[in-house]
C-alpha cells in the first residue's frame, strides 16, 4: 500500500504506556519495550484509525537508559577496549526475507542500501563525519511466505535462526513490514539481554530505488541504525527534559513531516534539525547526522558494542 496521506500517530510507551495526542504529522516512531525498540512508520490512509506503535520511548525510560550508560561508561577505559573517537567499520549481514520473486531485493539494489549508509554516516550530504562506516559481510535469502509477510509475529523465530555475530555485527533483515511501518531497530542497551534480538529490519521496498513513495532512498536503514547505535529522535521529549542528549541539535517538539523549507517548534535557541536522518522528513529532505550524534555513538559504541 502506497502511502496516500501525511500523518501518523507517534508510538504509545510499552513499559509505561502514554496517552496518545492528537495525530502529529510524522513519518517515523520511537521505541523501546520488548524485541523492537524503535519503528519508522509510513504515512497512512485518511480517515483510517491511527496506528499505535506499541515500542515508544517516553521520557522515564531514556532517563532509565542513560542512567544505564552514564555507569557503564565510567568504566575505565581498558575495559571499554575502544576509545569513543576510533574510527569503527561495522560488520553487516543483511538477511533478505522473501517470498518468491516478491521480496527478493538484487545484489545491486543491497549494495546501493549500504553506499547511501556509508554516505549518510560519512557526511557525504553535507553533515558531519561521524566515524561510522560499514562492510557488508554476507547476504541469506530466506524464502518463506509467513516471514516474509508478517515478520513482527515472527521476529523471534527469523533472528533466532538467520542472526550473525556479536553486538558490534548489525544484522540487516528486509521484508514486507506491513501497511504502515517502515522498519523498526534494537537500541544498543538491549543487546546483551537478548543477542539473538539485535538488528534492524526494514521494509524491503524502501531500499534506494524502492516503490515506496518519498521514502525511496535507503533512509529508513539509516534512520534505524542510528538508534542501533543510540541514537534518539530529535524530538525526544519535545521542548523540555534533556531531548536527545546532543547539545548541537536543537530541541524540537513537533516531528517534521515532508520537507518544510524550515521550521522552529520550541522556544530555545535554534531552529529545528529539518534535514538530520534522526527526524521524521521524506528521504528527499534528510541530509545529515551533527558532529554532536558522531560523539554520542561512539560514546555508545565504547559502551556496549565495542569488542
Amino acid at each position: 500500500m502506497k502511502p496516500l496521506a501525511a500523518a501518523v500517530l507517534l508510538a504509545v510507551a510499552a513499559l509505561t504506556p502514554a496517552a496518545p495526542a492528537a495525530a502529529p504529522p510524522a513519518v517515523r516512531a520511537a521505541a523501546a519495550g520488548n524485541a523492537c525498540d524503535a519503528a519508522r512508520a509510513r504515512p497512512r490512509v485518511p480517515g483510517l484509525p491511527a496506528v499505535l506503535d506499541p515500542d515508544a520511548l517516553t521520557a522515564p525510560q531514556v532517563a532509565a537508559a542513560e542512567r544505564m550508560l552514564a555507569l557503564r561508561s565510567l568504566r575505565p577505559a581498558g575495559e571499554r577496549r575502544r576509545r569513543a573517537d576510533d574510527k569503527v567499520t561495522v560488520p553487516v549481514y543483511v538477511h533478505v526475507l522473501h517470498s518468491g520473486a516478491k521480496g527478493d531485493v538484487p545484489d545491486a539494489m543491497i549494495d546501493r542500501q549500504l553506499a547511501a549508509m556509508n554516505d549518510a554516516y560519512g557526511g557525504k550530504g553535507g553533515g558531519a563525519d561521524t566515524g561510522f562506516a560499514f562492510a557488508l559481510k554476507e547476504v541469506t535469502r530466506t524464502d518463506d511466505a509467513a516471514w516474509y509477510a508478517d515478520p513482527q509475529a515472527n521476529e523471534k523465530a527469523i533472528k533466532t535462526r538467520l542472526h550473525r555475530g556479536g553486538a558490534g555485527d548489525l544484522n540487516l533483515y528486509t521484508a514486507d513490514v506491513g501497511g504502515e511501518l517502515l522498519g523498526w531497530s534494537t537500541f544498543p542497551w538491549k543487546a546483551a539481554d537478548e543477542p539473538a534480538l539485535d538488528g534492524v529490519v526494514v521494509h524491503a521496498d524502501s531500499l534506494p530505488g524502492g516503490p515506496i513513495e518519498h521514502f525511496d532512498k535507503g533512509y529508513s536503514a539509516v534512520h534505524e541504525t542510528g538508534h542501533w547505535l543510540g541514537l534518539y529522535h530529535t524530538f525526544q521529549d519535545g521542548c523540555g527534559e534533556k531531548g536527545d542528549r546532543v547539545a548541537d541539535t536543537p530541541p524540537e517538539r513537533d516531528p517534521t513531516n515532508g520537507c518544510p523549507a524550515a521550521k522552529d517548534t520550541c522556544p530555545a535557541p535554534g531552529a529545528d534539525p529539518v534535514h538530520n536522518f534522526m527526524d521524521y522528513g521524506w528521504d528527499s529532505c534528510m541530509t545529515s547526522f551533527t558532529a554532536g550524534q558522531g560523539a554520542r555513538m561512539h560514546a555508545v559504541w565504547a559502551a556496549y558494542r565495542a569488542r
